[in-house]
């Protein structure tokens, strides 16, 4: 309820892939939220969701000269405007990227001072003295949830979010297996719990929390890819419970855009060859060795060196590597860090990139290279966990750790553009996307395991 970029990443977009998935198929779906006051499940109109989700769902897009569209009138005069002040060159989109960073690094410290808040309190609260009532000590209320809200027996509760952040989830959906409601809920990857040297302590603590209910608590768990699950058992047994019965669901790689003729000009056209890496900006993502194989490219033939175009929201702990990007008089011209781009926008650079790269050292799935290759592109990518699952040989692989490795493949990208479309043509020829209508039909089926029925009867 309180998404407010105008594009959708990972999670969000495989919520509202299935979603439209499951409407396709004819599922009665309902839509719920938690009342954290109440601290119960209740109904929620589709008009209640934030602009930026509504607009993704079926049938509630805008049209494309929409005001609000990313190639509406009002989004071209917001670009000629931009142009005539600022003008086009790498230097004006790296002063708007570095205006941008300021702004996220603000929203990451309110963000941060909140968690920090929560957390000082719950340690202030264990020094305080029980309330006491005539020389007794008096129990703290339990926190209860309430009964009633838009579950009726034989329901099934479908959580797809992030719901680890918000308090009162997991006792609420535990209320409405008491009363035989069935939950499914997905577990994308353990990374928090399993690597916790990549996210802050608040975080790492906050979500295993939030994985042992899961994993203990939950009718059936989804994942979405064999890794993650044989992660998961892994993680049972360590922890000396069992295994709950769990899913993989292959996600939905399908993008409106890929079968534009013509997608709209991006904000920002790069003035040379160029590669993209659609990406969160995070620790795990490994952009770092995307700067390291960047400054050996720059090194051996600094007036040939491709450019590098970074498509992701900063996240936590790279601050020190942006600073070191953009100060970096041999790279700092030829590496384009942006985020906000919308998928009519994303549709281009697939369209005109010279190839994609993603260098990610750990995933659950690992999205951009399914759509990569959905848009019959060259994909070079690290060969880490899951990722070869999405395709075993239609990438170019390179190890994580290997920035010469990947050197090889953009120098090789660029002499041989005969290699390029021939790995290309293969590539269209032998890649099958994926549906969010196939995905959620995964889904059904493992609700109906979930529930005992031949078929699913009801999702919200």
């Amino acid at each position: 309820m309180t998404w407010t970029l105008p594009h959708l990443t990972g999670i969000q977009r495989t919520t509202v892939g299935i979603l439209n998935g499951l409407v396709a198929e004819g599922v009665p779906v309902r839509l719920t939220r938690l009342n954290l006051r109440r601290r119960r499940f209740e109904p929620l109109a589709a008009d209640q969701l934030p602009a930026g989700v509504r607009r993704h769902l079926a049938g509630r897009a805008p049209p494309a000269d929409a005001p609000g569209s990313a190639t509406g009138p009002r989004a071209r005069r917001r670009r000629k405007g931009r142009a005539l002040i600022f003008g086009t060159s790498p230097a004006a989109a790296n002063l708007r990227t570095a205006y941008r960073e300021f702004g996220t690094a603000a929203h990451e410290l309110r963000h941060s001072f909140g968690r920090w808040l929560a957390v000082r309190a719950r340690e202030t609260a264990r020094w305080l003295p029980t309330p006491t009532l005539a020389g007794r000590t008096r129990p703290v209320p339990a926190q209860t949830c309430e009964p009633g809200g838009s579950f009726a027996t034989g329901d099934v509760l479908l959580s797809l979010g992030a719901s680890w952040p918000i308090e009162g989830h997991a006792p609420a959906a535990a209320a409405l297996r008491s009363r035989g409601v069935c939950v499914l809920r997905m577990v994308y990857d353990l990374i928090p719990t399993i690597k916790p040297q990549w996210v802050d302590e608040p975080t790492a603590g906050q979500v295993t929390a939030w994985v042992r209910t899961v994993l203990t608590e939950s009718d059936h768990v989804l994942t979405i890819s064999e890794f993650s699950r044989t992660e998961i058992a892994r993680y049972c047994h360590e922890s000396r419970f069992p295994m709950p019965p769990t899913s993989v669901v292959r996600l939905g790689d399908e993008l409106g855009s890929s079968r534009d003729e013509t997608p709209p000009l991006p904000r920002f056209i790069p003035p040379r060859p160029f590669f993209v890496c659609v990406s969160t900006l995070d620790v795990r993502k490994n952009h770092r060795l995307l700067y390291d194989a960047w400054q050996v490219l720059a090194a051996r033939d600094p007036e040939h060196c491709p450019d590098l175009v970074c498509l992701g929201t900063p996240h936590a702990y790279v601050g020190e590597l942006m600073r070191e990007i953009r100060h970096d008089r041999a790279v700092n011209g030829r590496i384009h860090l942006l985020h906000g781009i919308e998928d009519a926008e994303l549709a281009w650079y697939y369209r005109h990139c010279a190839a994609t790269i993603y260098p990610s050292r750990y995933e659950g799935w690992g999205l951009p290279v399914a759509e990569s290759l959905g848009h019959g592109r060259l994909c070079l990518a690290s060969n880490a966990t899951s990722i070869p699952e999405i395709s075993a040989d239609l990438p170019e692989f390179f190890h994580p750790l290997d920035a010469l490795g990947l050197v090889a493949l953009v120098e090789r990208t660029l002499r041989d553009p005969g290699w390029v479309r021939a790995r290309e043509a293969e590539i269209r020829a032998r890649f099958v996307p994926t549906s969010w209508a196939h995905t959620a039909r995964q889904v059904r089926t493992a609700i109906a395991v979930a529930t005992g029925n031949d078929v699913a009867r009801e999702a919200a």
